[in-house]
């Protein structure tokens, strides 16, 4: 019986552990008064089924290895598009602040202007005592 073991020791927030465990099982018992040729061809068959085997186990790593492989590449995508967004978010919000402060510099300016511009409409002129105002 054999038993690998992989396990995530680089994630701080938490545990995950994943077995994967795997094991050939043989039938057929030898007997030792079974002739060498008949032992040279089980023992070839044997070698063969684990090739087998192995080769199975190969190509399904090989598998693991690349989907593992895309997965990565995705998560790297995904945080590349997440640091865009997040600066894109970042940007606007100082472009709309510069313009919030601009605009609002301007309105406060015109008011005191338009003001200004009425008060001197008001502006009564005392001018001599000789010249009245006239009703």
């Amino acid at each position: 019986f054999y038993q690998m073991c992989f396990s995530n020791f680089h994630n701080r927030f938490g545990s995950m552990q994943i077995s994967l465990s795997f094991g050939v099982y043989y039938d057929t018992y030898q007997d030792p008064s079974k002739s060498e040729e008949e032992e040279k061809k089980k023992k070839e068959e044997i070698s063969k089924e684990l090739n087998n085997t192995l080769s199975v186990i190969e190509t399904t790593t090989h598998k693991v290895e690349t989907y593992v492989f895309h997965m990565f590449r995705h998560y790297g995508f995904s945080r590349m598009r997440k640091s865009v967004d997040y600066f894109l978010l970042q940007s606007n919000s100082k472009y709309i602040t510069w313009w919030s402060m601009a605009l609002s510099l301007l309105i406060v300016t015109s008011g005191y202007l338009q003001l200004l511009f009425l008060k001197s409409l008001f502006v009564n002129n005392t001018g001599t005592e000789g010249e009245k105002p006239r009703c």
